[in-house]
Order: structure tokens, then sequence, then C-alpha cells
């Protein structure tokens, strides 16, 4: 279901109910269905690329050895980081989950953010074009009121030029 966030444990995964686990709804909570993953933040390629990278030339400066692995890591987010730059890596996150003021029913103001970590971090892996490529690709931003600006923020981020074989 999620290989990332069960780290391999098929006896974690065993115990799960599968209706505690949905990326694509919502409990009564108004949190994802991500099981235990709700409790850890979430990252995109991008802010992936950008600590491996610290990393990397942390060892490289110790002369430590880099595993095969974190090098192939490495190789992925590089190849397939959605954003233009390492900046806007750091921030383009934060910008989505800024909250914004909003009035409710008896007209009060309210701040509230506009899609949740999750959500945000999908847009950014993503980089749906349109309003319908996001709620289909994400199905819990569906009755989200700010989806129109949401998905028109993150088109400027995007790397028309990744090269991707």
């Amino acid at each position: 279901l999620f290989p990332v966030f069960l780290q391999g444990s098929s006896a974690v995964a065993m115990a799960l109910n599968p209706r505690e686990i949905d990326a694509a709804r919502v409990g009564p909570n108004g949190q994802l269905l991500l099981g235990e993953a709700n409790k850890n933040p979430c990252y995109n390629i991008s802010e992936v690329d950008v600590v491996l990278s610290n990393i990397l030339s942390n060892r490289a400066r110790e002369h430590k050895h880099v595993s095969e692995e974190m090098k192939r890591t490495m190789q992925y987010c590089k190849r397939f980081k959605p954003l233009k730059n390492d900046s806007s890596a750091i921030t383009a996150k934060d910008q989505l989950l800024r909250r914004v003021e909003c009035r409710d029913t008896e007209g009060n103001a309210r701040r509230l953010k506009r899609c949740r970590d999750f959500e945000a971090t999908q847009l950014l892996n993503l980089m749906p074009a349109t309003q319908e490529e996001a709620t289909q690709l994400i199905p819990t931003l569906q009755d989200n009121p700010f989806i129109a600006s949401l998905v028109a923020e993150i088109q400027p981020m995007r790397d028309f030029d990744r090269a991707i074989r």
C-alpha cells in the first residue's frame, strides 16, 4: 500500500485495516486516511533532492562513503524533480500551505489552510496543469474551494525542461 511509510515491515502491513489507509479519502476527523503516515511530514521530490545534495556534499567533503542506493536515489530526484530551482523547492510547499482569510457561513473572518500537507506534496510532485487534472490525480481536492488558485500558483514553478526519457 504505502511501502515508504511502512518501511518494508510486512507485519505492520498485515496488522493495518485496509479501510484505515486510503489516500483518496478523508476521515471523520478531516485527516487523510494515511494510517501511521499521518504522523510524519511529507517531502516532495525537489525537497528530497535538496536534502540529499547537502548530505552528499557533506560526505564528499569529509571523505565518507556514499552508498549506491543513495547515489541512485539522487539520480532519480535529479531526473524527476518538478521544480525549476532549489530555492523554490524549500518555499513552494509553504506557499501552498499558507493560511488565507475566508468568511464562514455567519460572515466571520477565519484563516484556513488551502490544502493538507500530503495534498501540497502531491501537487508539487505531479504538477497538474488544470483543475480537472488535479482532482483526478488527487481526489481529496475534489471539493476544495482553493483548487483553482493552487493549480495556478504551481504553474510558474514548473520545470518544463526536465529531459525525462
